[in-house]
């Protein structure tokens, strides 16, 4: 996944004569559900360290604590319809074998992950971090394995973070 520019945020689609114009963050005009996916969840690490920065400092009466987790490959869940409408049988079939390989995880693995970042302390799950299972894995908690994992050079990117949240706010008017 890369941002590029972020020319793409904020393009009304709708606005243009022939509907033409960026269609994705980056500013290319063709679109990708993969890059789509991959993009939000780079767009998702970045605003959890911008939110962090701006929000996650101070006395614990006034930060906010901001996480970020990987709930898992979860085929099965209605995020993954953009292979489903182009290639109904060939996803439903990628989606059975992802379960019986073991690589995708239930959609109850991921709410389970979900309620535990919600819900540790801060000397659990420290404020600003990012947690992943390994591949196979069904932790759905820091004891279990489900725990601080790396993240990429564009997501650590503290410049990319601030000017996405940056640009976002002038999208949405703020």
């Amino acid at each position: 996944a890369t941002l590029g520019d972020l020319s793409g945020l904020g393009i009304n689609l709708s606005a243009t004569k022939d509907g033409g114009g960026a269609s994705m963050v980056d500013g290319t005009v063709e679109y990708n559900g993969s890059k789509v996916y991959k993009d939000s969840k780079l767009c998702n690490i970045l605003f959890c360290r911008e939110a962090v920065k701006r929000w996650g400092t101070g006395d614990d009466n006034n930060k906010i604590s901001v996480r970020s987790f990987n709930p898992g490959f979860i085929p099965s869940s209605g995020l993954f319809r953009a292979p489903r409408e182009d290639n109904w049988f060939g996803a439903t079939a990628f989606t059975l074998v992802a379960g019986l390989v073991g690589f995708a995880v239930p959609v109850e693995v991921g709410g389970a992950r979900l309620a535990y970042m919600a819900t540790a302390s801060d000397d659990e799950v420290p404020n600003g971090s990012y947690y992943s299972g390994d591949t196979k894995s069904r932790a759905t908690c820091k004891a279990d394995g489900f725990d601080q994992a790396s993240i990429s050079i564009e997501a650590s990117d503290d410049a990319l973070s601030t000017k996405l949240w940056d640009r976002s706010m002038e999208v949405v008017g703020l």
